[in-house]
């Protein structure tokens, strides 16, 4: 497999302050049969001027890269979101991808979203038509027929709004006329739906009709039913109080009681930022300096105040007429975001809070409700990007493989860094017992965006996606 190659953007550069890059998302992993030959081929979405590429399974589960001029065409996207479904219902899969990056504006051509068509036999061409001229920073998409015309439907999550974090991006439900030609629908709570970073579409109520289940940061875990030919929110699901920063998202019956679980990635309990429900972290949204662009603000609460996150330096770089009141450091960190904006300043301002830190499993107790357990220690070292769910010691129980880091914080924060890819094992009823990497086998040291299981050969192989590294295959035993 080629090395995935990061382009060296810096968001920094560009948005004061922001707690994190957003431009080193990828790359993702689309697994499924394109040529029709029985085995699981995959596409690996490429950086910024980096071609994705497409992998086919040979029959000794060896891959080999399948030459596709068309990728080459669009090597400026970097694709965040990959996807293969079937699109216009002749049996073969098609390719969504959904482009992010950070790096351009919103309605430019290098964020719209594309569908490859299948010739059948692996060869892809563009289908121009297939969506509307929407660009966003996107970050997940999943199909399903939600108005059940035998057709797959798209809801595709938005990530963030280029160069103005904080400001929440608009998400997509796309209608799919049958023959790979989609449109908007317009539900309203996809308007400013969240910071999307995982998505799923499950029955978690029983009624043998999926919902969609959706997370991101700032924001708490939520699940929307089809109602009216869009979405609604389903309310008392138990996940209304964890706000986190949320990485990944997974599903799976985890206790075989035939309900549909829920594993939540999130930035774990070694952060920078320690928040808890009494002492929240809060992003501030609002066009403070009046220059016609929303700024973000980041708090902390201490001592019911809610103080800045970020040192005067690069808080007076953001906003330069704080400088005229000639804080003293010792002074500026004992200033509320009130007291340095004034009360009226942060009217009309949106706060987005931040309360929860730790990865979690939520067990599915009926109706669309859950209860949340978190992960074991392990599992709270460093983020969790990415989320497989396996059965690894072949006992029937669903294991779970997870991946991490992100080394992309500014100084102040440090970086997460502690996960060498983890292995927690199922003891049937839904609680889970850390491997040690010793005797899992798993070893990976970078920034894990995807893992995904492939049925390769004769046995199954779990792929890992890393950020400006080659991925890596394990066998499974």
């Amino acid at each position: 497999f080629d090395r995935h190659l990061e382009d060296d953007y810096v968001d920094f550069y560009y948005e004061r302050n922001l707690p994190v890059l957003l431009s080193r998302e990828g790359p993702r992993v689309a697994k499924g049969d394109v040529n029709g030959d029985g085995l699981e081929d995959l596409y690996i979405g490429g950086a910024r001027e980096q071609a994705g590429q497409l992998y086919l399974q040979k029959g000794d589960g060896s891959f080999q890269k399948s030459a596709q001029p068309l990728f080459e065409q669009f090597r400026a996207f970097e694709d965040v979101a990959v996807l293969f479904f079937d699109t216009d219902r002749d049996g073969d899969l098609d390719l969504f991808l959904g482009a992010g990056g950070n790096n351009v504006r919103p309605g430019e051509r290098e964020i719209q979203h594309r569908l490859y068509k299948n010739d059948g036999r692996g060869g892809f061409s563009l289908e121009p038509r297939a969506f509307p001229p929407n660009s966003m920073n996107i970050s997940v998409a999943a199909a399903y027929d939600y108005d059940g015309d035998g057709d797959e439907d798209l809801f595709v999550g938005g990530r963030s709004v280029p160069y103005v974090y904080g400001q929440l991006p608009r998400s997509y439900l796309y209608q799919n006329n049958g023959q790979g030609v989609f449109s908007e629908v317009d539900s309203p709570v996809l308007y400013a739906l969240g910071m999307v970073t995982g998505a799923v579409w499950t029955d978690v109520t029983g009624d043998n009709k999926k919902e969609l289940v959706v997370a991101g940061e700032w924001m708490a875990p939520r699940v929307f039913s089809v109602a009216n030919g869009g979405l609604k929110e389903l309310h008392g699901t138990g996940l209304s109080e964890f706000y986190g920063w949320w990485q990944s998202l997974a599903v799976a019956d985890l206790n075989g009681d035939g309900k549909e679980d829920l594993v939540l990635g999130n930035i774990g309990e070694n952060f920078y930022l320690r928040p808890t429900t009494e002492n929240p972290v809060r992003l501030w949204v609002r066009d403070f300096d009046g220059n016609g662009t929303a700024d973000g603000f980041l708090t902390r609460t201490v001592g019911g105040r809610d103080l800045p996150v970020f040192l005067k330096r690069e808080v007076t770089d953001q906003f330069p007429w704080l400088k005229k009141d000639n804080l003293r450091h010792s002074d500026y960190a004992k200033k509320s975001i009130q007291e340095l904006f004034g009360p009226e300043a942060l009217k009309g301002a949106a706060s987005l809070p931040f309360t929860f830190p730790s990865s979690i499993i939520a067990l599915n107790i009926g109706k669309g409700k859950f209860s949340a357990q978190p992960l074991p220690v392990r599992g709270q070292l460093s983020s969790i990007n990415a989320i497989c769910t396996v059965d690894v010691n072949g006992d029937g129980s669903l294991d779970l493989i997870t991946g991490g880091n992100l080394f992309t914080f500014p100084p102040q924060f440090g970086r997460l860094d502690a996960s060498y890819g983890d292995l927690f094992v199922n003891n049937g009823k839904g609680a889970f017992t850390w491997m040690p990497n010793a005797s899992s086998g798993i070893h990976v040291r970078g920034e894990v965006k995807d893992i995904v299981e492939i049925k390769a050969g004769v046995g199954v192989r779990l792929l890992i996606a890393q950020n400006n590294e080659a991925p890596v295959l394990y066998h499974m035993k």
